[in-house]
């Protein structure tokens, strides 16, 4: 017990100190993922001087699942201007299809959900899957933890809600300190992420309750940009 408290106070240590004296950086990567009977490819490469482009790729036995963002990023903020999500499930009973064009002129988004189109009017930066895991790193890194955030969420043609409480993971397990991201939900499904504390705030851990069954993505590789 008493090695597990200085541990503890070791890593709130560590990671209030570089909190507040470092800021995130994007950088290109490659990381695979895996879980019972599937695996997830997930990239971050940079397009050109402004834009970004992250993709996320799912194999499973029962679905397939491919995600795209593209996107800038201006005073730690997160700026998409396209977004993908395309999920293939059962053999193919159940497709779904999303796109999204965001303009941040016009603040205006034109979007396709399956057979569905149409546009709507936004103020606030808007998010998807991909970006908004990276919006909570940039989010990290400025703010005094444990904090609770909401966020604008694209999903099927719509802008929804997600609240995430993020805080110092002190029960980690691990050999390195992290951080604990917690989504707070109407209903009594569970969704978590675990950030590395390292320069890229890696993500090492995601845990996904669908409802019927639970599923715990671990990180099993991580490439860097020129490694």
């Amino acid at each position: 017990m008493f090695i597990q408290m200085v541990k503890n106070l070791f890593f709130s240590f560590l990671i209030f100190f570089s909190i507040n004296s470092y800021c995130l950086v994007l950088t290109e990567y490659e990381n695979f993922y895996e879980t019972d009977g599937a695996y997830v490819i997930e990239t971050l490469k940079k397009i050109d001087e402004k834009l970004w482009i992250m993709e996320s790729t799912a194999e499973h036995s029962l679905f397939n699942f491919y995600q795209k963002s593209v996107f800038y990023v201006e005073n730690n903020r997160i700026y998409s201007t396209e977004m993908e999500r395309r999920l293939r499930a059962f053999g193919g009973l159940r497709k779904e299809n999303q796109k999204y064009l965001i303009n941040h002129l016009t603040k205006e988004v034109e979007y396709t959900f399956n057979k569905k189109e149409g546009k709507f009017n936004f103020d606030n930066p808007l998010y998807g899957n991909l970006t908004l895991q990276l919006q909570l790193k940039f989010d990290l890194r400025r703010d005094d933890l444990p904090h609770t955030t909401d966020y604008l969420f694209l999903d099927k043609g719509k802008v929804k809600t997600k609240k995430f409480f993020t805080e110092i993971d002190t029960s980690n397990e691990e050999s390195f300190p992290s951080f604990k991201i917690s989504e707070i939900r109407d209903d009594d499904r569970e969704y978590y992420l675990w950030f590395k504390e390292d320069e890229l705030l890696t993500t090492y851990k995601i845990f996904n309750d669908f409802g019927t069954r639970t599923a715990t993505w671990r990180l099993k590789e991580s490439k860097l940009s020129g490694e």
